[in-house]
């Protein structure tokens, strides 16, 4: 079953919680350029029925700052999800506690999986040296009256002891 709805019908959470559909598993999110929107589509399961339902959800208000709300406090693994729809296709997900990217380098330029991406940035160059990471992050949240800020918020405290022990090949 294919659902297109609005942002709220994501946020619904009858989808989780009434018995009747129960999709309590979120098998991915994928995201999308539609040249005129960008958008998401989640993919859901119900272990309990063993069916799937893909819900379509376009992000507003334009191609510039793309926004959609998290589903994280749904569906705990939407929160790696959302990092990586960002670190390709640049959608913000509001209330998201970490929006760094995930796979490419912090200082990485536009987002390569939208289709006006400009692939000869010389910008973009992969090093072979130690990616530089960061302690901090962003987080969206919405204002009370509406608004969309952007906060930097702490990932390590000053006295946590931070140790990389990857990538083991």
């Amino acid at each position: 079953e294919c659902l297109v709805g609005s942002e709220m019908c994501i946020r619904d959470s009858t989808l989780l919680d009434d018995p009747e559909v129960a999709m309590d598993y979120l098998v991915t999110i994928v995201g999308m350029d539609w040249v005129d929107s960008l958008g998401c589509v989640y993919y859901l399961m119900s272990t309990r029925h063993n069916t799937m339902m893909s819900v379509i959800v376009k992000a507003g208000p334009d191609r510039d700052t793309p926004y959609l709300h998290s589903v994280a406090d749904l569906w705990r693994i939407a929160e790696i999800y959302e990092r990586e729809v960002y670190d390709y296709f640049g959608i913000i997900f509001i209330n998201n506690q970490d929006m760094r990217r995930l796979f490419l380098n912090i200082d990485w330029k536009g987002y390569p999986l939208r289709k006006d991406y400009d692939m000869n940035n010389p910008h973009n160059t992969v090093t072979t040296e130690n990616e530089r990471q960061s302690d901090s992050t962003f987080t969206w949240v919405e204002t009370p009256d509406g608004k969309v800020e952007k906060r930097e918020v702490a990932v390590f405290a000053p006295e946590d002891f931070v140790v990389n022990i990857g990538p083991q090949h």
